[in-house]
């Protein structure tokens, strides 16, 4: 196993649009929507035999980070990288950049997210190798694997692949392209020229530090003040008040877009990203092979295309068609499996109404 070989797993979404199962303080990435884990205790286990264990990061929000030390106890305390409060990946990454950097600048990083279902482990752990392996021999580059779509999906962003690399199974990336309409994400996967863009980037720690330095000096400023007060003690309120400071972007602009060396890996994970009730519904039929899913306490007749989340007490449903049922112990979700993308709409209502404790 490399010890030069880092991963960062990126612990700071919400997860709104799992609602009422995923809350404020306790997101999607620690329920467990798909079997007996979390989504990012499943994440770890399926990194943990890529890099050493030691070299394994969670970057996350400080309200946070006390559920994360309990469902990741194998990961040291020091490892959890806290922002005081979320700033989008592009602030995140760099300021994970800079932790790793301090340790082991020719450190070869991969960032993924934590909420994410994969069904094929094998080809995810081998891609992972083979994007580690591309950086650490071309330091000079930012890479990401690419997947391949299965459906006109508009709300992914996709990567228009370029030419193959010489000697590599990568590509050059021709551009990203934000989410598109339904038109055009059709026209995208009959091409065979696009990826979806699931945020797996690949980096040298040193090298995107300079790249932040070129392509986002607005955030590269605030980390560049940080670097120095990394090892010393007292410096976390310092720290946070730089970090507030900092502008909300995402990687994919502040650097994907901009940079001049970014590969590409195709791949086929058997992914989803469970962006909300209905993708997960999907990925748990296709898995399963049944039409209707029930979790907990459920008892049901007749009941078709339906996902059923129940608690202790016992939920029970007859003839439904096309239904999601969520019961958690202060809240009862009921939605048509077609309208799962307006549970945001449903949380700004509750919001409107000061149903705060709810969120």
């Amino acid at each position: 196993m490399n010890n030069n070989y880092f991963i960062v797993i990126m612990a700071g979404g919400s997860g709104t649009r799992l609602w009422p199962m995923s809350r404020c303080d306790q997101p999607k990435q620690f329920q467990n929507l798909c079997g007996e884990k979390s989504l990012i205790q499943e994440t770890y286990d399926r990194v943990k035999d890529i890099v050493p264990r030691e070299n394994i990061f969670v970057s996350l929000v400080k309200n946070i980070l006390e559920t994360s030390e309990k469902q990741l106890p194998e990961v040291k305390k020091e490892n959890f990288i806290v922002e005081t409060e979320g700033r989008n990946t592009g602030p995140a990454i760099a300021y994970a950049a800079a932790n790793i950097a301090r340790r082991n600048p020719q450190a070869a990083v991969i960032t993924l997210p934590s909420d994410h279902a994969i069904e094929k482990l094998d080809e995810f752990q081998k891609s992972l190798k083979t994007v580690l392996n591309f950086v650490e021999k071309n330091p000079e580059y930012l890479a990401t694997v690419g997947l391949r779509p299965t459906s006109p999906d508009t709300g992914l962003g996709y990567i228009k692949i370029g030419k193959k690399l010489i000697d590599s199974q990568l590509h050059l990336v021709e551009r990203f392209v934000e989410k598109p309409n339904l038109e055009k994400a059709k026209e995208y996967v009959k091409s065979g020229k696009f990826l979806w863009n699931a945020s797996y980037f690949c980096w040298r720690a040193d090298k995107l530090l300079d790249m932040y330095k070129t392509y986002a000096p607005e955030v590269y400023a605030g980390i560049e003040k940080i670097i120095p007060l990394l090892d010393k003690k007292g410096s976390a309120t310092r720290i946070e008040k730089i970090y507030k400071e900092i502008p909300k972007v995402p990687i994919d602009t502040a650097i994907a877009e901009k940079a001049e060396k970014i590969a590409v890996l195709p791949a086929d994970l058997g992914w989803s990203d469970i962006g909300n009730w209905t993708t997960l519904y999907e990925f748990l039929t296709a898995r399963t092979g049944n039409h209707t899913i029930s979790r907990g306490n459920h008892i049901g007749f007749d009941d078709k295309n339906c996902l059923v989340y129940a608690q202790d007490k016992l939920l029970t449903t007859v003839g439904l068609k096309d239904i999601i049922v969520v019961d958690t112990p202060d809240v009862t979700f009921v939605c048509n499996k077609n309208r799962a993308q307006d549970v945001k709409k449903l949380i700004e209502k509750i919001q409107e109404k000061g149903k705060h404790e709810y969120l």
